[in-house]
């Protein structure tokens, strides 16, 4: 089991590599199971799919309108074009134990 209180980042190969110690299967299939996975929850995003994992959290994708920004440092008006961005919300049970760890290490 991966320790919530590890601070390393969390690769593609880490992933794969997890996968293989828990389930003995071999390196290679393990990190094409996560390109899979990625790839798949890309294409799903993109389409505009919201993506909701139970006890870790929903990917949301949102269209953002046209509006118009400030250059903080000339003042100069600029008009930010539409976008969609990826929200990711986390799930209350995982916020929760999140937030258990941060008062067991303080």
């Amino acid at each position: 089991m991966i320790s919530c209180l590890n601070k390393s980042t969390i690769t593609r190969e880490f992933l794969a590599r997890a996968i293989k110690r828990e389930s003995g299967i071999n390196i290679t299939k393990s990190s094409e199971m996560v390109d899979q996975l990625i790839n798949f929850l890309i294409s799903r995003i993109c389409e505009d799919y919201e993506i909701k994992i139970r006890l870790f959290g929903s990917f949301i994708s949102k269209s953002k309108k046209e509006r118009l920004g400030r250059n903080p440092k000339t003042m100069e008006e600029a008009t930010i074009p539409a976008r969609k961005v990826v929200k990711f919300k986390v799930a209350p049970k995982l916020k929760k134990r999140i937030n258990d760890n941060i008062h067991l290490i303080s």
